[in-house]
């Protein structure tokens, strides 16, 4: 409790005059005149000492500091809450307690007899907030790549407002968090609760589609305040972001490929919405076979060759992607049947010439006078037989 007299021996001034005469034989009179005075509301005077000299309290919480002084001085404390009068005995130390802080403004002062010294208690009172949330300015459905959206983090009911650190963070489908923006306002001279707004411009790009943007409010109240500084965050917001197709597979390249051979040719691309496909082929062929992204072209011929041009295609705008295939002739196999050729060929030569030779060496032995005469000695025998066998 506060009196009113200690109130007011805080903020009287004294002023002491002391007047000194001296006579001289009557001659003359020298008068010297001593002025004294006190100075008051001296907040930093060093005849007092505050210990702690800062605190930080939350709304309801108890707080309690020390006045001292070196030597004994009749001392008081002037506050809205827990004030002391001036004590009746000199003393070096005097306790200032609350058990409950209610008041945001409150500013605890020590002060010895008649105001010659005093000394202000420095003290915070806080609250964390009520809530903290996210959401979009204007709701977008859908996102689009590039576009731009007005991020709002709203957080009710704190104090002191001056002391709060708005940071927006980006959470990626990996988990990976990103920071995008801290914010902090300059109002150290409101001390009551209060809602504070603050906003962030954000630019989505394909890779933040799925990802999740939240903001989070920490109240840094210094090396007396709580440590680590507490923290609340946010709601999350699921982001889905519409983004133009980009091919992925299979490439912008050159190819070549065997005459006879088959042709497949898979086309991917990403893209929200999920893209649809076209192709673009050299020619019209009835062993071609389209199907989605997928071309097939079986038993390649040269007339074959040329660009194969896979299209992508959403709602947001086409991606396009260029395969230049070269059909060409293995010849090999030309080779290889060729020089069976002729092996056959040589072959039925050597077949030939051997045959032709083995008739002229051989057959020419044999005549047909040399026949006859064997033949007819081979009759003779038989006739003869036949003369035994009739004079038997």
């Amino acid at each position: 409790m506060t009196t009113k007299g200690g109130c007011s021996r805080l903020r009287r001034s004294q002023h002491k005059k002391q007047l000194q005469q001296t006579y001289f034989d009557g001659d003359f009179i020298t008068i010297s005149i001593r002025l004294t005075q006190s100075t008051p509301n001296n907040l930093d005077a060093e005849c007092l000492v505050i210990s702690p000299a800062r605190l930080v309290v939350k709304y309801g919480d108890p707080a309690s500091s020390n006045c001292s002084s070196d030597t004994p001085v009749e001392m008081g404390w002037e506050a809205t809450q827990g004030g002391v009068g001036l004590t009746d005995n000199k003393v070096k130390i005097l306790n200032w307690k609350v058990d409950s802080v209610t008041d945001w403004k409150i500013k605890p002062t020590c002060f010895t007899d008649g105001g010659q010294c005093q000394k202000e208690l420095n003290i915070t009172v806080y609250k964390l907030p009520d809530s903290v949330s996210i959401s979009y300015r204007k709701y977008p459905d859908p996102m689009v790549e590039g576009h731009q959206y007005l991020l709002q983090c709203l957080v009710q009911n704190i104090a002191p407002i001056g002391r709060l650190r708005v940071t927006f963070y980006k959470v990626s489908t990996t988990g990976e968090q990103t920071e995008l923006d801290t914010q902090q306002k300059s109002k150290d001279n409101i001390n009551t609760p209060e809602n504070g707004t603050y906003t962030l411009d954000f630019t989505p790009g394909r890779d933040d589609d799925g990802a999740q943007l939240l903001c989070s409010a920490m109240l840094d109240l210094g090396p007396e305040g709580p440590q680590p500084p507490p923290v609340m965050d946010s709601n999350r917001l699921n982001t889905n972001v519409h983004y133009k197709p980009q091919i992925t597979s299979p490439g912008c390249f050159s190819m070549s490929i065997t005459e006879g051979d088959t042709l497949s040719l898979n086309c991917s691309a990403n893209g929200n919405p999920a893209p649809s496909y076209d192709w673009l082929l050299p020619q019209a062929d009835p062993n071609t076979m389209e199907e989605r992204s997928v071309v097939t072209i079986t038993n390649m011929a040269k007339s074959h060759s040329g660009e194969y041009t896979c299209i992508a295609i959403n709602p947001l705008g086409n991606s396009t992607c260029t395969v230049n295939v070269e059909v060409t002739v293995d010849y090999l196999p030309i080779f290889a049947g060729l020089a069976a050729a002729v092996v056959v060929i040589l072959l039925v030569i050597s077949c030939f010439t051997y045959s032709s030779y083995y008739k002229h060496r051989r057959m020419g032995h044999y005549q047909l006078k040399d026949v006859l005469p064997r033949r007819h000695k081979n009759k003779h025998v038989v006739q003869h037989n036949r003369m035994d066998q009739s004079f038997m």
